[in-house]
């Protein structure tokens, strides 16, 4: 969308405050869901890493373990309430209540009228849902598989990634309703509450990419053992930091969103060994490794490999206010900003997962193999172009998807 463009639709969509009090039981409904969704969201992000320790630490013994119960609670939980606010909207739709019309809702086979976030929330869950008993058949048939994947786990995953992508639309077009209401409303450094809680869920569904990031398929090219991990985290990080960032248009918006994420990761690291320790002694089970889980370090500073993205983006969002240019639309350049932000992952990251600041040893050599050096040069050449590419591909992303979350009140 043109700059111009964003900028007249922007002016059109402030309301005066008698709208916003006609719609005051519309808003109501919205929100309160919105936020039992955020509870869900963090009850099955906590979820998803204890099932991935578990299944490494523990096995897999049955479909009920604590993990299992701990998502597919919140996964049912959260598809219950989208479903319910898409049924009651669309009831609410045809009665021409105040807020819901063709302005703030959606359509789905001309029937069912409701916001796409929650539309979306809906078809995520039902989707990992229905990959859960899959899921369990392939462990029957195949037994236990840690990794991410397995067929149905990635259909697990996608459901979960469309669940969380739906919930930022949710909050998005809340915080949308908010700005352009003309109302005054609270801020804690600087951002509302509603601007904290898509934080939340952003850096929720950066985590959601990093529970698997060592779990991705290992390319070998030649004697070199190649991480492809980085790909998903170079797309995922430049796509949702460089969004959040022009959904609240806020300098340091992007810097705000990793420490959140460094929160979520800290606090999960705390938890997930202690609760599979004592869910071990709990049920009597015994470990599948010759050792008990801990703290790990690695796991819990992770998201420091977005710091200086972060920064870097913020910067540049200083730089263009400070000019009098704005965030929206097309800005040139972004494929060199795209370049930028990934740089400094490609060297924090292995550097805190191999828990050495000596970049020559952090390339995931083969043990008593001795790489050439000319074939690390050709595998860099391979990989790290792609891992850049992603990145600006990350950055074309979040530039477009964060206006349309900006301006969005469907």
């Amino acid at each position: 969308m043109a700059q111009s463009e964003l900028h007249a639709i922007e002016s059109q969509s402030l309301q005066p405050p008698s709208s916003l009090h006609a719609h005051h039981g519309e808003r109501l409904l919205r929100r309160i869901a919105a936020w039992i969704l955020l509870v869900c969201l963090l009850q099955g992000e906590l979820g998803a890493v204890w099932d991935r320790e578990w299944h490494f630490y523990v096995g897999r013994d049955w479909f009920w373990t604590p993990p299992h119960t701990l998502i597919y609670s919140c996964v049912a939980g959260a598809g219950l309430l989208a479903l319910a606010i898409v049924l009651t909207d669309t009831v609410r739709y045809y009665r021409k209540r105040p807020g819901v019309d063709s302005t703030s809702t959606v359509s789905v086979f001309t029937i069912f009228h409701a916001p796409l976030g929650y539309i979306l929330a809906g078809v995520g869950a039902l989707e990992t849902l229905i990959a859960a008993p899959l899921d369990n058949f392939w462990h029957e048939m195949y037994g236990i598989d840690i990794a991410l994947w397995a067929p149905f786990h990635m259909m697990g995953v996608m459901g979960g990634s469309i669940g969380m992508l739906g919930m930022i639309y949710i909050f998005a077009s809340e915080v949308t309703y908010e700005r352009t209401s003309g109302l005054p409303y609270r801020r804690f450094l600087g951002f509302s509450l509603l601007e904290w809680g898509t934080l939340f869920i952003i850096a929720g569904l950066i985590n959601f990419i990093l529970i698997g990031f060592l779990q991705f398929p290992i390319a070998t090219i030649g004697l070199l053992l190649v991480p492809t991990y980085a790909l998903p985290i170079a797309f995922c990080s430049a796509f949702l930091l460089t969004g959040a960032l022009r959904l609240t248009h806020r300098p340091g918006t992007a810097t705000l969103t990793v420490l959140i994420l460094m929160g979520h990761t800290f606090l999960e690291e705390l938890f997930v060994p202690w609760a599979i320790r004592a869910g071990v002694t709990w049920e009597g089970l015994t470990y599948r490794v010759p050792y008990a889980p801990t703290f790990n370090s690695a796991d819990a500073i992770f998201p420091l490999t977005f710091l200086v993205s972060a920064l870097l983006l913020d910067g540049m969002a200083l730089w263009r206010l400070r000019h009098g240019r704005k965030l929206n639309g097309t800005i040139r350049g972004n494929w060199l900003l795209g370049i930028l932000i990934t740089f400094p992952q490609l060297a924090i990251a292995p550097c805190i997962l191999m828990r050495s600041w000596n970049l020559p040893q952090v390339f995931l050599e083969q043990p008593a193999v001795i790489i050439p050096l000319d074939m690390k040069l050709q595998a860099a050449l391979i990989l790290v172009p792609a891992i850049l590419i992603c990145g600006i591909i990350g950055v074309y992303g979040g530039e477009s998807f964060g206006d349309i979350w900006r301006l969005n009140k469907r």
